[in-house]
């Protein structure tokens, strides 16, 4: 199959020009690693273990390092599966598997654009009709701002999509979202709009969709296409990628990658966080703490469709889930959907308080609303709730102002200067009392 170039999604890279076909057997290779497997469940150490001793008694076999490598991926220990990788790469350039693998461990490690970019063109070098390839480049380079970049790649995917729809499917999907991002709104909605009919389940799909047409001012369709999501039971764009799938159906210890995604959580390794709880997700689809923890992830790295789209699924198993309500209710408020976000805090504080960042955006969302009776009855709760706080006693100004009530906005904003005069919020507050 002829190949369309890549120049612009690859960063003018120069193209790969290895050799064909394994090396020499005299490479100083390092030795394989090796894991403390105390801890592990018996059948991964067991898994383990059998593909570090079949290195040590081959250590020039390149399918031995790749097999390492794939397994050590497969249990989320990403750095060495890709050092395991690149040996077999030197050992033989022609392994795709380990070249592509090893690319996709570079955008999950974040490593440099370039050098993520070098790697998958090597793998688009030994197998120009994989779609995975492109597709996956594109996720990373738009992730990484290249919003040009991945619409090559994901043109280059459609292109060698040998008609299968849903690796096509998903490479329109990925044009769609790197329109928006250069601000080509229009022809985004377009081909979203066309796609979402399709598919409209997919949450992804729908906040890219919703989004497109907010920003078109178009906002009875944008909450359309929200509840034509919240109403389908299926229909989720996927990327047919066999390599990636085979390794992840490796992963046998879901409790394993649950305690390393929690580690990285508290060191704030959200990347590598975020794909420890997918691989939790794989082999235990139905752990809402696991899901949770991935919204949670997704929105550090204001990867927001992505955490949604788990929120809602939490959501479609446990309509009541308060976790999830709180955190759509942050993401509505702060995208200007202010009717769902109030609609979610209110399920939250039936149950529960809810807490300072929680409040401030459900006034925000009322706010927005113009409803500056229930913002004061929110700021009150909230004032109540941390009377030391100078935030709810600058926004009771402010609310108090917006309601016409000035005079009471005036003492409300002398009494918020003298809890906290060099407050940050003190300058919007004022700015705003002086029109």
């Amino acid at each position: 199959m002829n190949r369309s170039p890549l120049a612009a999604a690859l960063l003018s890279l120069a193209l790969y020009t290895g050799a064909c076909g394994p090396t020499e057997p005299d490479l100083a290779l390092p030795a394989p690693p090796l894991l403390d497997t105390s801890t592990m469940e018996p059948l991964v150490a067991e898994t383990l273990g059998a593909a570090r001793a079949a290195v040590v008694a081959a250590p020039q076999d390149a399918q031995r390092w790749s097999e390492l490598g794939l397994a050590l991926d497969a249990h989320f220990f990403l750095e060495e599966a890709e050092q395991c990788l690149a040996v077999a790469i030197e050992l033989d350039p022609t392994l795709f598997r380990a070249v592509y693998d090893h690319a996709v461990l570079g955008t999950m490690l974040e490593r440099e654009v370039d050098e993520v970019a070098a790697r998958f063109e090597r793998a688009g070098q030994l197998r120009d009709d994989y779609p995975p390839v492109y597709a996956r480049l594109g996720d990373f380079l738009l992730v990484s701002g290249d919003a040009a970049g991945s619409m090559a790649a994901f043109e280059q995917a459609r292109e060698v999509s040998g008609g299968l729809d849903y690796e096509y499917d998903y490479a329109t999907l990925g044009i769609g979202r790197a329109l928006l991002d250069q601000g080509e709104t229009e022809a985004a909605v377009e081909r979203l709009a066309e796609l979402h009919q399709r598919f409209p389940g997919d949450p992804g799909l729908a906040t890219a969709l919703g989004q497109g047409l907010t920003m078109l001012q178009r906002v009875d369709e944008a909450a359309a296409v929200t509840a034509r999501q919240k109403a389908a039971d299926e229909g989720k764009v996927q990327l047919g990628d066999s390599v990636r799938r085979d390794i992840m159906t490796r992963s046998r210890s879901a409790a394993m990658n649950f305690q390393r995604g929690e580690a990285m959580v508290r060191r704030r390794e959200f990347a590598a966080a975020a794909v420890e709880f997918e691989r939790v997700l794989t082999v235990d689809e139905d752990n809402r703490t696991a899901r949770l923890y991935l919204a949670s992830a997704l929105m550090e790295l204001r990867r927001i469709p992505e955490s949604r789209a788990q929120l809602n699924a939490v959501l479609k198993d446990s309509p009541g889930d308060l976790d999830a309500h709180r955190m759509l209710g942050l993401f509505d408020a702060e995208s200007g959907a202010f009717e769902e976000a109030d609609l979610h805090f209110k399920t939250v504080a039936r149950d529960a308080p809810l807490d300072n960042l929680g409040f401030q955006a459900w006034v925000t969302a009322l706010g927005g609303m113009r409803r500056w009776d229930e913002a004061l009855f929110r700021i009150e709760q909230w004032s109540a709730a941390s009377p030391s706080l100078a935030e709810p006693a600058y926004l009771r100004a402010m609310a108090l102002f917006n309601a016409n009530r000035r005079e009471e906005a005036f003492q409300a904003l002398d009494a918020a200067k003298a809890l906290a005069p060099g407050h940050p919020i003190r300058a919007q507050a004022e700015r705003i009392l002086s029109r």
